[in-house]
């Protein structure tokens, strides 16, 4: 099996796309979202982004439903 290049998305240019912070980029890799390291980079296949966050919604400000900070109940 051979990886495509081109198949992959540098998180640097995930963030410019998606509205989301590197934080919760780096929490949703730990919850699943599969990932590579390419050298000094990590990248993303844009269908595992679209099926990881696709069900939630997400606002200019992250993902909605999420705890809004420390004591959010």
């Amino acid at each position: 099996m051979s990886i495509k290049l081109t198949e992959y998305i540098k998180e640097i240019d995930v963030l410019k796309q998606w509205p989301m912070s590197k934080a919760t980029l780096i929490r949703a890799r730990k919850k699943g979202l599969p990932f590579a390291v390419l050298g000094a980079y990590v990248c993303y296949r844009s269908e595992d982004l679209e099926a990881y966050f696709q069900p939630r919604q997400f606002d200019e400000y992250g993902p909605r439903g999420g705890r809004a900070g420390k004591g959010a109940k």
